[in-house]
């Protein structure tokens, strides 16, 4: 092993906490140091310590929590907004299948944890990283996050450092986990045992350039390295370092893939990877307020004193202790009570409020978005207008959101879905999903029957006779309560989809969401055709997403051929009578997929 890469490693990592980036000439930045301070500030802490100078506690006056929930709260949305649409050349029935399963395994997996997690980490750090190992999620601690801190992106650093602070039953687990040898591994928990000052082993896992071929003819190729930083220095009888302890390298490999790292940012500065968090931007005002508050704490304190004055030089004791109740004092000079009331009370008002302010300003969170009520006589426009503002900064920043997360959806989660998917298994509809499915296939088994009849018996079945049938094929499959359905092994294999967050239900105003509805409805109601010809319905479809109406929520997914969603069983061969026979409910992808009852 090369003996400088961990001292290389060492250099990167006390350069990040010890030099500071210059943004412009004036303006330096150190990461580090701005992750420390948000961790002390967001858990209402000074970095000097809660007592001053003089031995008084100081209060910490916190502005930045609420602001950072609102914020969280306005860029905020969940699992149910992630939709799959049918791409170019693709099954509609087979994407509304895949995406119910989909929205199945993102609960079972709680995907929506992870979602409500970066949008709660997200305005207080200004930036989140998740890493994603085998298709699962793990968020990585800003603190144990040693990054280029001048790149733009993570894919712009020049060096990723993440450090793993393991105990040896972790660190155990993982070197099997890895495939490191048992060599390596009793190596690093023997010189770990030497160690004295810590209780964990260091373990770093490093991404970028290393020189891989010496002094003599140096070429460098992207690496992931794995390193732990255990062992001592060996001494001379001087003290003078003789041996340099180099840890122990247990990986270095080249890396051609993608990143496991996937960066959310709240707001980006040119000259620094840190994204600027609600903490940071309240950092002046934060201090402010607490200077107020701890110099009206130390006016209470004189304000409770009870102190006198007199002129008579004979009163020289303490009238708390030294005076009984009913006791005359004969003095020269009247007793008076000196006036010790604050007078400054209006300015800090005025001085606390101008912060305050300041505060919403800098983080948007206005007292009409945080729910409060307005003052009086305020006009309902300027109230609407406020919140259409405010909301129109917070969609930007959940639109960048919106983005990583649909690419991570592409390459990471709906792969890793589909290969856990890929083999037979069961898919249960309930609630709106099995209402879909009902309007999918009633209205083709209907019309199925209603030609076996016509063309077997000579019989045409009056329009109370068709409705029978429609209303049966809903009470056999509704009686359930649910629907079994088994997917079949690589049902999924050749689904052509689109990925697509709707989150513009998010911020709509509901006055204009309810007059598209309304609008819908009496189209619908004017012409039945609309919902059924392909021309009209591409219009409504268009004309509700424009109002903010998830159309497929309530027209469901249009039957593409009738023999897609009517199984054998439901299509007839003919026979004696003149009846209507019995719905029988069967899988809705004929060859496909099978029920199961």
């Amino acid at each position: 092993m090369d003996p400088t890469i961990l001292r290389h490693v060492n250099d990167e990592v006390r350069n990040f906490k010890t030099k500071p980036v210059q943004v412009v000439p004036g303006l330096t930045f150190n990461q580090y140091e701005m992750v420390k301070l948000i961790f002390y500030y967001y858990n209402s802490k000074y970095t000097t310590g809660d007592v001053d100078d003089e031995g008084d506690r100081k209060y910490f006056y916190n502005i930045v929590k609420n602001p950072c929930k609102v914020f969280s709260k306005a860029i905020d949305f969940d699992t149910k907004n992630i939709r799959l649409l049918t791409a170019g050349g693709g099954d509609p029935l087979k994407t509304w299948f895949m995406e119910r399963d989909l929205k199945y395994w993102m609960r079972e997996q709680q995907f929506g944890k992870v979602l409500n997690r970066i949008f709660r980490e997200l305005p207080i750090f200004g930036s989140v990283v998740l890493k994603i190992v085998d298709g699962k999620p793990y968020f990585v601690d800003l603190r144990n996050f040693i990054v280029d801190p001048s790149a733009e992106t993570l894919k712009d650093a020049n060096f990723i450092i993440e450090k793993h602070n393991l105990t040896v039953g972790q660190f155990r687990a993982r070197a099997k986990e890895m495939g490191w040898s048992d060599g390596k591994m009793n190596q690093v928990i023997a010189e770990f045992r030497k160690m004295q000052d810590t209780s964990h082993i260091r373990l770093y896992e490093r991404y970028g350039e290393v020189n891989v071929g010496g002094d003599t003819n140096p070429r460098y190729e992207y690496h992931r390295t794995f390193i732990a930083d255990v062992g001592i220095d060996q001494l001379d009888q001087y003290g003078r370092i003789e041996v340099e302890h180099s840890g122990v390298q247990l990986e270095s490999k080249k890396w051609d893939k993608d990143l496991p790292y996937w960066e959310f940012h709240a707001e980006k500065i040119a000259g620094r990877w840190l994204g600027v968090g609600v903490v940071e931007a309240l950092i002046e005002p934060q201090v402010r307020e607490n200077e107020l508050a701890n110099v009206q704490a130390k006016a209470t304190y004189w304000m409770g004193l009870q102190v006198f004055q007199t002129r008579d030089g004979a009163i020289s004791r303490n009238l708390l202790t030294d005076v009984r109740n009913g006791e005359i004092i004969n003095v020269d000079s009247e007793i008076t009570k000196v006036d010790i009331s604050e007078r400054n009370l209006a300015y800090f008002n005025q001085d606390g409020e101008k912060w305050m302010r300041n505060r919403d300003e800098l983080t948007f969170s206005y007292d009409v978005v945080q729910g409060e009520r307005l003052p009086a006589g305020t006009p309902l426009g300027s109230a609407q207008l406020a919140v259409n503002q405010t909301l129109s900064y917070f969609e930007g920043i959940q639109e960048e959101v919106a983005l990583v997360v649909k690419e991570m959806l592409y390459k990471v989660v709906i792969p890793q879905f589909e290969k856990e998917r890929t083999l037979e298994h069961t898919l249960r509809l309930v609630g709106e999903d099995l209402n879909t499915y009902i309007g999918m296939i009633k209205n083709e088994y209907v019309f199925k029957e209603v030609i076996r009849i016509a063309v077997n018996k000579g019989v045409l079945l009056t329009e109370e006779e068709v409705d029978a049938i429609g209303i049966g094929v809903e009470e056999a499959i509704m009686s359930e309560g649910e629907k079994l359905i088994e997917v079949p092994v690589g049902f999924y294999k050749d689904v052509k989809y689109d990925v697509d967050i709707d989150i513009t239900g998010e911020s709509m105003d509901t006055r204009v969401r309810s007059a598209t509805l309304f609008a819908i409805l009496q189209a619908i109601t004017t012409d039945p055709s609309m919902t059924t010809d392909p021309v009209k319905r591409k219009i409504l479809l268009t004309l509700g997403e424009d109002g903010g109406v998830n159309m497929n929520d309530i027209l469901g997914v249009p039957p593409t051929r009738p023999e897609d969603v009517v199984p054998p069983e439901m299509q007839g061969n003919g026979g004696a009578g003149g009846g209507v026979s019995a719905p029988a409910i069967a899988s809705p992808i004929q060859g496909q997929m099978t029920q199961t009852v």
